[in-house]
């Protein structure tokens, strides 16, 4: 907590000399989402399943001067994460079977933005609201909504891109945003089990699962407009571009 007031305090007394000034964004982005899990990682009898994942939203920005600025992201997603499961009890040995777990969420993404020669980059908390969860288990051939996910989820954000075509009013930018859940995807009420591995009877150990999202951004920027100090210092005024 001590380290984010700090970097907020830097922010603000930058502004006692530069301008600050403001922007709004349209932005989207699609990617793979990978699900993370030791027990995946050490059995032979599993496999990553990638998925492709995207979301939709808009921004808000306060910069201070041309380099360093606070954004924040607020934006809807779809998301899904899976495996591959084989030797399953019952089925055909020689057969694999995707096991996928799907859900929507409302994200809120406070972060900096330390942006120049027309490059960013960003770095932030994530925070995510799960809505309609649901698995699609192959080997069983069901699919069903689950209270085994969590509903609520925080998350670390890293990304980096650029300015593709605009001029200093309106833009369009594109980057790479990695988004790595901090959270177990398993929700308090599961975390004692096997979940998501409970076509296995010999995994007893809980295991936590975390999501990781790759994913290419697109964001059109409109810049509103900016404060300026009169020489003075006792006035302010704010100029649209």
């Amino acid at each position: 907590m001590k380290k984010i007031v700090t970097i907020f305090v830097t922010l603000l007394s930058i502004t006692s000399f530069s301008q600050t000034w403001f922007d709004l964004g349209l932005k989207g982005g699609i990617g793979g989402g990978f699900l993370l899990n030791s027990t995946i990682n050490s059995d032979s009898r599993f496999d990553i399943l990638p998925n492709m994942n995207n979301f939709f939203g808009g921004k808000v920005g306060v910069n201070f001067g041309e380099s360093f600025g606070i954004t924040l992201d607020a934006d809807y997603g779809k998301y899904t994460y899976g495996f591959t499961q084989s030797k399953v009890v019952g089925k055909d040995q020689n057969l694999s079977y995707k096991y996928k777990i799907s859900y929507n969420a409302f994200n809120i993404l406070p972060t900096l933005r330390y942006t120049k020669d027309a490059s960013y980059v960003e770095l932030g908390p994530q925070f995510s609201f799960v809505k309609n969860s649901s698995i699609d288990d192959e080997a069983i051939s069901t699919v069903s909504s689950s209270e085994a996910i969590n509903s609520k989820l925080t998350g670390l954000v890293f990304g980096f891109g650029g300015h593709m075509v605009g001029n200093d009013v309106i833009a369009l930018m594109m980057g790479l945003r990695f988004n790595y859940v901090l959270s177990n995807l398993t929700s308090d009420m599961y975390s004692g089990t096997n979940f998501p591995f409970t076509n296995y009877s010999d995994i007893n150990t809980p295991s936590k699962s975390n999501p990781l999202n790759v994913q290419v951004v697109f964001e059109l920027n409109y810049s509103l407009g900016y404060f300026v100090r009169a020489s003075c210092g006792r006035r302010s005024a704010f100029l649209t571009f």
